[in-house]
């Protein structure tokens, strides 16, 4: 902590006060949120049998932490030197000797342990103590109304609502976006400027609900938290964020070893850039560019020996493997086929001007016909509430 410039700590102090609204239950409502989402996705033979199940695993209403919820009525806790907290429960049955004993209730805590686990992987997005400070400090810039917003976890509007496309505009204020060049024109370098600040400032959205995820936690384990110093508060969640890192690299491991480890060790035949090697490959086959401009395009530095030798083996490795998997998956014909749509399709899009490739965009990016005029422009209007520069008669003259 001494390392940090003064003005910085006031910020992460501020952002730690800030925290002091989010509540326990706020983890038991995520979990309620996510299986009532992840339901939705379910085939309808299977909804009531998820729906009855999983909402015994945490109760929504009372659920204040293992520390003061108790698993049953007659169940009390015990606090450990070491601060753990243990429940002892009566047992239903009878020990061999006649009587009744006192039992440790491992039970709800292998059920609490499986929730946590699973919200981790849903929710936990932000994965380094330096990453956790950065999302500090925007928070300390929000206004309570925006992080109310933020952090909403309320039975009367979903967990998963589209609350975003309101508080982004704060997210993202006072920060400009890269210049876009001078051949656009004022609207469209108006409508660019707006789509990349969208983007941005749906980062920030989800990073500012992963940390509301984690202090959260923390509570629902440690209802004392909000009583420890600020500096406390803030090195405890910066060690979540290190486990929590490690977490999701186990479970990425478990689920990899799963569908392809060995039995000697771990995952260690899975392709190792399979997304660039597609790219690699499409970028070859679609587009015709040279390995030099497809290097460059994805990063891939070119050999000491390039000068003279005018080779990109790495480039040309990974051009060819990106081929097999798509040639693997569609069939080597269907690929040359898919090859030639997309060369059709390219060509298409580079016949519209830029009005049209702007309207094919956002259309795209809310799912709507660009040719269902209304029905667009309303959609970006409820999107846009309250920007300057975007009331319907605006965006239909700007688009059409």
């Amino acid at each position: 902590m001494e390392n940090i410039p003064e003005g910085r700590k006031q910020k992460l102090r501020t952002a730690l006060e800030k925290l002091a609204t989010i509540q326990p239950s706020y983890v038991p409502k995520l979990v309620h949120g996510w299986l009532e989402a992840l339901n939705d996705g379910v085939p309808h033979g299977t909804k009531t049998s998820l729906s009855t199940a999983g909402k015994g695993i945490i109760k929504p209403s009372k659920d204040e932490g293992p520390v003061y919820t108790p698993p049953y009525s007659d169940a009390y806790p015990v606090r450990l030197d070491n601060d753990q907290v243990i429940w002892l429960h009566p047992s239903a049955g009878r020990s061999h000797r006649g009587y009744k004993p006192i039992v440790v209730l491992d039970k709800q805590q292998r059920e609490t342990k499986a929730t946590v686990a699973a919200l981790t992987v849903l929710e936990g997005s932000i994965p380094n103590p330096e990453a956790l400070r950065k999302a500090l400090l925007l928070m300390a810039d929000l206004s309570p109304k925006t992080l109310e917003k933020v952090w909403i976890v309320d039975a009367n509007e979903s967990y998963f609502s589209n609350n975003y496309e309101v508080v982004i505009r704060e997210l993202d204020k006072g920060v400009d976006p890269p210049e876009l060049g001078s051949q656009k024109t004022a609207v469209e370098e108006k409508w660019m400027r707006g789509l990349d600040k969208y983007a941005r400032g749906l980062k920030k959205y989800r990073q500012l609900r992963s940390l509301s995820y984690l202090a959260a936690l923390l509570k629902y384990y440690r209802p004392e938290f909000d009583q420890y110093s600020w500096e406390y508060r803030l090195a405890l969640m910066e060690r979540a964020c290190t486990y929590l890192h490690k977490l999701l690299e186990a479970v990425h491991t478990f689920t990899a070893f799963l569908e392809y480890g060995t039995p000697d060790w771990g995952p260690n035949r899975g392709a190792k850039t399979p997304g660039r090697d597609v790219k690699a490959a499409i970028l070859k086959d679609v587009d015709a560019l040279p390995y030099r401009l497809i290097g460059n395009e994805l990063g891939m530095l070119p050999p000491p020996d390039v000068h003279y030798k005018g080779d990109y083996p790495t480039v040309r490795a990974s051009v060819k493997r990106g081929r097999q998997i798509l040639e693997r998956a569609l069939g080597k014909d269907e690929w040359s086929r898919q090859v030639e749509t997309m060369k059709a399709e390219a060509a298409w899009w580079k016949s519209l001007s830029n009005k049209e490739k702007l309207r094919e965009t956002l259309a795209e990016e809310f799912g709507i016909s660009s040719h269902n005029q209304d029905e667009l422009v309303r959609a970006i209007a409820r999107a846009s509430a309250r920007a300057p520069g975007l009331s319907e008669e605006e965006i239909r003259r700007d688009l059409f």
